[in-house]
């Protein structure tokens, strides 16, 4: 498979927030942190 990297489409910026929490670590038995964590700035 071949994997290509490209620049974000201005479309494609909603999503990028629901891709970003998707990619948090979540180890297994841990609560996931509420999505408004992508929204603080620390």
């Amino acid at each position: 498979m071949e994997t290509v990297i490209r620049q974000l489409k201005e479309e494609e910026f909603g999503v990028l927030g629901d891709f970003l929490y998707e990619a948090i670590f979540i180890p297994e038995g841990v609560e996931p942190p509420p999505v408004t964590l992508l929204k603080s700035p620390s």
